[in-house]
């Protein structure tokens, strides 16, 4: 069954229906966290063994690598109660206040934040 993707809180809610639930807070940010990381170590392993291994860049699985960080991200953003359009937001913010003139190495090494 095909599912339509309007927004990322659309995305968001629809993480939920496939998520774990109960755990404490404490547990919560744990769980999530670490299954953050994971994720992002099995992105950065895939892309190891691309530059180091020699192995073929396989575009599809690197999708799903990062399909899988955003479903972590969305439902770790449910668990502390913010939706993942607000997180997208401040981003946003973030990196320009901290690059206004957009990215450069100079501006990278020398900023204040």
């Amino acid at each position: 069954m095909e599912r339509k993707i309007e927004t990322l809180n659309d995305y968001q809610a629809q993480c939920m229906r496939t998520t774990i639930g109960g755990m404490d807070e404490k547990m919560t940010h744990l769980a999530w966290s670490l299954a953050l990381a994971g994720e992002a170590g099995e992105l950065a392993n895939r892309t190891k063994k691309v530059f180091i291994h020699g192995h073929p860049y396989d575009q599809d699985r690197v999708i799903e690598e990062l399909g899988d960080i955003l479903w972590y991200v969305a439902v770790y953003a449910h668990d502390i109660g913010v939706d993942l359009e607000e997180v997208a937001e401040r981003n946003i913010e973030k990196v320009a206040k901290r690059y206004p003139n957009g990215f450069s190495a100079e501006a990278s090494i020398n900023r204040k934040e």
